[in-house]
């Protein structure tokens, strides 16, 4: 859905915020034994996934944050379909990490993946250095719920918080739950207007071939 006053664009969108797990860690030692490039090659398997995978699933490639990306959905009933995306993409990242960067370590990082956190609303869309930026609520929602995962969870990997807003709106939740472990649980999400207590819902997103 998209509105316009006044020159004000106004979109409303599913925003998703995922991060990799250890990064500052995995990217320190590999710098420490000259294998930098593989941190390169790890992004650039990433991001290729996901341009393999936008039109299909209907997302915009909005922004790499570093290490880790910010992706915008339309709306949709059905939910399902993005959570197996997510979870595949959780896969394919464990794969990629396994393939390029495990074998040169020469320590052992504890919590290997992705953490993912996601909110649905309005979205203020604005020309900057003349491309399409966002602003609004849900893009800083989406980023507190990623990184609170590891709030009283020592293994946040391959997990993920969505907002109760956005569950709700999904038509299939009970073919969801059939698929995926859903948890409610109370987080405080920092500099939000009544996140002090926090009701949203964790997803498990891992299969058993992955670590948990």
């Amino acid at each position: 859905m998209t509105r316009q006053s006044e020159n004000v664009v106004v979109e409303r969108k599913i925003v998703l915020f995922f991060d990799i797990c250890s990064s500052t860690s995995i990217l320190e030692e590999l710098n420490r034994t000259e294998n930098q490039l593989l941190w390169r090659n790890l992004l650039i398997g990433v991001k290729k996934y996901l341009k393999s995978k936008y039109r299909k699933m209907d997302f915009e490639i909005y922004k790499f944050i570093g290490d880790g990306w910010i992706l915008l959905f339309e709306p949709r009933r059905e939910g399902l379909e993005i959570l197996t995306f997510i979870r595949e993409l959780s896969a394919k990242f464990i794969s990629l990490y396994n393939r390029q960067i495990k074998d040169v370590l020469t320590i052992r990082i504890q919590n290997i993946g992705l953490t993912f956190g996601m909110d649905i609303g309005s979205c203020i869309r604005l020309i900057m250095n003349q491309r399409p930026e966002y602003t609004g609520r849900p893009l800083v929602v989406a980023a507190r719920l990623q990184g609170a995962i590891e709030q009283r969870d020592k293994r946040p990997q391959n997990k993920m918080l969505i907002s109760n807003n956005l569950y709700a709106t999904f038509s299939d939740r009970r073919s969801i739950e059939e698929k995926f472990k859903i948890t409610p649980v109370q987080r405080n999400l920092k500099n939000i207007f009544g996140g002090e207590n926090y009701e949203c819902k964790k997803i498990k997103l891992s299969r058993k071939a992955i670590a948990n």
